[in-house]
């Protein structure tokens, strides 16, 4: 998941999850008073204290002091999407739908993902029949 931050006149950041350190899951665990299956759910859902506690040990990084109280970001400016990972899984999840659900499905997925064009990217490969892997080549010995 990769987290946007939009804070008010300022410019848009992103936050990968993935980067977020065991050490630091720890310490964001003990500031949100969650556990670590709690706030990647709560990411998924634009929980408000599950995006701030990644946020704020990611930011953390670059500003050491930077205490838990001091990071307070308004509720619409952190919100989360998927990475180009999680859109390839959910598009082949999509793809066993049956076809009348797919578009609906796309469609949704596309509100969600980081970069739209991912998507439509990924279910071109996931429709295209499959490439053939070149037969490999026989020699005779003594030719």
């Amino acid at each position: 998941m990769i987290i946007l931050y939009r804070p008010e006149g300022g410019e848009e950041q992103q936050f990968d999850m993935r980067r977020v350190r065991t050490s630091e899951a720890a310490i964001v665990q003990k500031a949100a008073d969650m556990k670590w299956g709690e706030i990647k759910a709560g990411v998924r859902e634009d929980d408000p204290t599950s995006l701030r506690g990644v946020v704020w040990v990611l930011k953390k990084r670059e500003q050491p002091n930077l205490r838990w109280n001091d990071f307070d970001p308004e509720n619409d400016e952190l919100t989360s999407r998927f990475d180009a990972r999680e859109v390839a899984t959910y598009v082949a999840e999509i793809m066993s739908l049956p076809e009348s659900k797919r578009a609906g499905a796309i469609a949704e997925l596309k509100a969600w993902a980081l970069d739209p064009a991912e998507v439509d990217a990924a279910v071109a490969e996931a429709a295209a029949p499959p490439k053939e892997t070149p037969a490999k080549a026989t020699s005779k010995s003594g030719d």
